[in-house]
């Protein structure tokens, strides 16, 4: 299951290790983070799936904050998100299906993308009763 991890981190120490390919983050012994390292100057590098939970309350970041800016989505969800549209009311669509990720996961959230645009589907409402009926136990 995806956690997001810097709600559980805030204001709280973590220990960070420095290695020559990579950094691992720490919180109460759990690894929280775990980068390739870069090395050169003058270029940030984000992780928008780290950024889940701000933009779950905030789904204008998803147009207007760097870390979005030519992000690299799973396949599925970058057709939905191209079919959808733009605009504010596409962004809360599209960030109700990413917020699902936090509960559910990425690949059960990609597969529901692609099971309703299979069917021609292009409704945040259809992908969330598709991933709700999957975590139900089934009839008998």
């Amino acid at each position: 299951m995806w956690r997001s991890w810097a709600s559980r981190c805030v204001r709280r120490t973590v220990e960070v290790r420095a290695y020559a390919d990579r950094i691992v983050v720490r919180c109460e012994g759990e690894v929280v983070a775990d980068h390739r390292r870069f090395f050169g100057r003058d270029r940030t590098l984000y992780d928008p799936w780290h950024y889940l939970t701000v933009l779950a309350t905030k789904p204008g970041a998803l147009r207007n904050v760097t870390a979005f800016q030519g992000w690299q989505m799973p396949p599925a969800l970058a057709r939905l998100r191209r079919k959808l549209g733009s605009g504010e009311e596409a962004d809360r669509r599209f960030v109700r299906v990413l917020a699902a990720v936090l509960e559910d996961g990425l690949e059960p959230v990609e597969a529901a993308a692609r099971e309703a645009l299979a069917a021609g589907t292009v409704s945040d409402d259809v992908i969330l009763n598709i991933l709700t009926r999957r975590r139900e136990p089934p009839r008998r």
